[in-house]
């Protein structure tokens, strides 16, 4: 029913929305490549029944794990830039730069599933990205040293986190059940033809957690007198941020996220995710008292502006 997936992806935007404060904040204390290893450690750990006595008795061939590691790798590295960008700039600048994911994911829910796009929305889609442009350079406009470098970058960080998680958006949008054509032909360059079969989502929500944590065991062996978990001296806030990180946010809001996708359409999905910094604004200035700069609050109008286009003319056009 539909009504549930609804509900489910209401519960899984609520539970990220608080992350990038209660990320930023532990980032004070861990290093964003050690707070994500230690995540997935923690997440395989907690899956492991399930992978034992459920997924490993499935018998998945090369062709379904190909699928599996390229809905990890893109999941997972769009979450790693997130959070090396999150390190680097602020989390009201993250949240803002994370409003313009779903008019992106709207464009490609056009152009790959033929869901509907007009000059409307392209006018709304074209505003947000003037928005998200001006909340990209601002650090560059407000200051010159370098914190606004670190902060630009990580805002470039950020941009591209978001990029690579729409395509993310789709391709789950493929595996799940939704084939396109366009896709169809896309995904052919990486060796990949259309599924014989509708796959299991939270099969592939877990695996691709295991997979994120095996491709950074050499990083962490690479450099392990950096990451070193016998010297790791971690305050109780931070070790209960990486738990609501690795509990909630990862095993059971991505699983809420993923079975709504199998259901929603690309453009529902991306309408609901607007409810977003209704919770993480107003946690970013309880938990860290960050407020938006001048020239990152007229970014984030220019960009709420470019959704009340888009939005208003769907309603006005129903």
């Amino acid at each position: 029913m539909k009504i549930f997936s609804y509900f489910y992806l209401i519960i899984a935007t609520i539970i990220w929305s608080f992350a990038p404060a209660l990320v930023k904040l532990a980032l004070n204390d861990i290093d964003p490549f050690y707070f994500l290893f230690i995540r997935f450690f923690l997440v395989s750990l907690f899956c492991l029944p399930y992978l034992i006595f459920v997924i490993l008795k499935k018998k998945y061939s090369w062709y379904d794990w190909k699928n599996i590691i390229i809905f990890s790798l893109t999941g997972q590295v769009s979450l790693l830039l997130f959070f090396k960008g999150l390190d680097l700039t602020s989390s009201t600048d993250a949240i803002i730069l994370g409003l313009i994911g779903p008019l992106l994911t709207i464009a490609a829910g056009h152009y790959f599933y033929r869901e509907k796009l007009d000059f409307i929305k392209e006018l709304g889609i074209f505003l947000s990205f003037v928005g998200a442009a001006l909340v990209v350079v601002e650090p560059l406009l407000s200051q010159t040293n370098g914190i606004a470098k670190d902060r630009f970058n990580g805002n470039l960080l950020i941009l591209f986190s978001t990029f690579i998680g729409v395509f993310w958006v789709i391709y789950a949008k493929f595996l799940f059940g939704k084939n396109s054509l366009k896709f169809i032909s896309l995904v052919k360059n990486f060796g990949l033809k259309l599924h014989k079969k509708k796959y299991n989502d939270v099969d592939f929500n877990i695996l691709s957690f295991y997979l994120a944590f095996l491709f950074m065991i050499p990083f962490y062996i690479l450099n392990f007198n950096t990451y070193n978990l016998a010297t790791l001296n971690l305050s109780s806030t931070s070790i209960g941020v990486i738990l609501y990180m690795a509990l909630l946010s990862s095993i059971l809001a991505y699983i809420l996220y993923i079975k709504s996708q199998a259901v929603l359409d690309v453009t529902e999905v991306s309408i609901l995710s607007y409810v977003s910094p209704l919770f993480s604004l107003p946690a970013s200035y309880f938990i860290l008292k960050e407020v938006p700069s001048n020239s990152s609050f007229i970014g984030l109008s220019i960009i709420f502006l470019g959704i009340a286009v888009a939005q208003t003319h769907k309603i006005k056009a129903k």
